[in-house]
């Protein structure tokens, strides 16, 4: 027993840890090996052609500038929402609506854009019948530039979101007495802001910031879609050299990601033990809540301009699913029918199929993730222990890392263990873009209640499913809302890890949609991708029942 109380945070940990280092030491080792393999026989000549290679340059630079520019004005805009409107966003309309973009894979978002910026796009018509324009060919060319405007557009739009889930538990624990004695000494809001507010606020924008340009940096499905034609972002280069018909350019998919990572990977970590003391700051809170700052007028403007970016691409989605003609220049569809959601379901098999895998899937991911997620993040929270920095960086490594790399490397393990082409491949392949995030929103969520109730708890007599069940779950509801969203989203945003693990076995929901994405019929593409969004939400109901039922039954 007393080992046990010593070492508990260790078993809380070890599902977590060793599930991240198995899969990505396993991804990464066979990924480098097989980068160094050249007509079958070991050797670097394969970095120094890569190097040399004007193709992976161009892409290099190009890559690198989509996802420095995305990132850099995600985590601007959405740190500004954050600290002008965040006493609304406490609220929980006003938050669902603020994280609605979350509840789209990117490549839905892309699309919902598209439908915007395009030169075909309503602004186009706008701009056309406001006589701006002449023709759709004068209206500015966002998506499918050589310059990745639609891309970054994208990005921002999708992970603007990421950071106000980020931030606002920040700015939720932050210390307002602490502000007022500022106020009380003479000092101004710069100097509330630098001792009061940065403290807590640097750590975790540095984390997001490096948590958004590695994703964004290594991610597939925006530009395979939305991309021109040259240069090519990384990913995409690295998936058509690793299923080209060149076999001989394998080695060089493998090894154009293993620079991609190392290059991450340097600059991560030597930001990551800078603000090792920063981060101190973030310690858990004693469970109580001090008195809440009220909305203001710049808050409720701040929400309003958000809630205008974020509806209106969702209305245009859906107005488009229903449309039977909607001709360029005018500013409302002349048509209006079923006839796109009647074609979606009349291949009754194919799209049942689809969807009934993705769900099976998804709740399978999201189960593993608080299986995993909800030991280890309480661990994170409460406990003080040698290599705590080392396992939190462990932890957070798979969305640092480029998944592609590991994908590509664990496609040749399953398929020796039997796992490619199966659900349960895809489902473990999963858990990497997923299990980081469940950590995070639950360690930050751990923090927030703090260890006092518990302790008192357990002194009154209360066992540990007492506690959890009385203490923690139903403080933990809002976070595991949107663990069950994310993971939900994220998962079925995968195209790439699906396509790589399941080949052609596995049938996704994101499998389907690219050859949907091809086609010219907007109502079409559009019903399909709202399916994208209903799913999240009955997968959510669902466990809201669930969470009710096992609450009542506590009672």
């Amino acid at each position: 027993m007393k080992w046990y109380k010593q070492n508990k945070h260790y078993l809380f940990l070890a599902p977590a840890v060793l599930f991240t280092v198995l899969f990505v030491c396993c991804g990464m080792m066979m990924a480098f090996l097989e980068s160094i393999q050249y007509n079958q026989t070991p050797t670097f000549e394969v970095y120094v052609d890569l190097i040399n290679e004007r193709t992976f340059t161009d892409s290099l630079f190009y890559s690198l500038k989509i996802a420095f520019f995305s990132t850099l004005l995600s985590i601007v805009i959405g740190f500004f929402l954050v600290k002008a409107s965040y006493p609304i966003l406490e609220r929980f309309f006003p938050r669902l609506v603020a994280w609605l973009p979350m509840l789209f894979p990117h490549f839905i978002w892309g699309y919902m854009l598209f439908l915007l910026f395009s030169q075909t796009g309503i602004l186009s018509s706008i701009s056309l019948w406001l006589g701006l324009t002449n023709q759709a060919s004068d209206f500015p060319i966002f998506f499918k530039d050589p310059h990745g405007v639609g891309i970054i557009l994208t990005y921002v739009a999708k992970e603007v979101p990421f950071v106000i889930l980020m931030l606002l538990p920040v700015y939720q624990q932050l210390s307002f007495s602490q502000k007022e004695l500022v106020f009380t000494l003479g000092g101004k809001k710069w100097a509330v802001f630098r001792y009061v507010e940065w403290p807590f606020v640097l750590p975790v924008l540095l984390e997001t910031f490096f948590i958004i340009f590695a994703f964004v940096i290594a991610a597939y499905e925006v530009p395979a879609l939305l991309d021109a034609t040259y240069p090519k972002m990384l990913p995409v280069l690295s998936y058509d050299w690793f299923f080209g018909s060149d076999w001989s350019k394998q080695p060089y998919a493998f090894a154009s990601m293993i620079v991609t990572t190392f290059t991450i990977l340097f600059f991560v970590f030597v930001t990551f033990f800078l603000t090792k003391k920063q981060r101190d700051y973030l310690g858990q809170s004693n469970g109580t809540v001090e008195r809440r700052p009220v909305n203001t007028s710049l808050s409720k403007v701040t929400f309003s301009i958000l809630a205008l970016f974020i509806l209106c691409p969702t209305i245009l989605l859906i107005l488009t699913s229903f449309v039977r003609r909607w001709n360029f220049g005018e500013l409302f569809p002349k048509e209006v029918s079923m006839r796109a959601w009647s074609v979606l379901f009349d291949n009754q098999t194919a799209i049942s199929e689809a969807v009934s895998t993705s769900v099976f899937i998804v709740l399978f991911v999201l189960l593993l993730n608080l299986i995993m997620g909800i030991p280890a993040a309480k661990a994170m929270a409460f406990y003080q222990f040698k290599g705590k920095a080392t396992i939190a960086a462990i932890l957070l490594a798979p969305i640092l890392i480029p998944t592609i790399t590991v994908a590509m490397g664990l496609h040749l393990v399953f398929i020796q263990l039997g796992l490619a082409n199966t659900i349960l491949g895809v489902v473990l392949v999963h858990l990497l873009p997923t299990l980081p995030y469940t950590i995070k929103i639950l360690r930050a969520a751990f923090e927030r209640i703090g260890k006092k109730q518990e302790e008192v708890a357990i002194s009154l007599g209360a066992n540990f499913v007492r506690v959890f069940l009385g203490i923690y779950l139903p403080q933990l509801r809002q976070s595991i809302r949107s663990v069950t969203f994310l993971v939900t989203v994220i998962s079925l945003g995968q195209y790439l890890l699906t396509a790589l693990i399941g080949g052609g076995s596995v049938t996704t929901m994101a499998i389907i949609f690219f050859p949907f994405f091809q086609t010219a019929d907007d109502a079409l593409i559009a019903s399909f991708a709202i399916l994208f969004v209903l799913v999240p939400i009955i997968i959510w109901l669902l466990l809201e029942g669930m969470l009710k039922v096992i609450l009542m039954i506590k009672n």
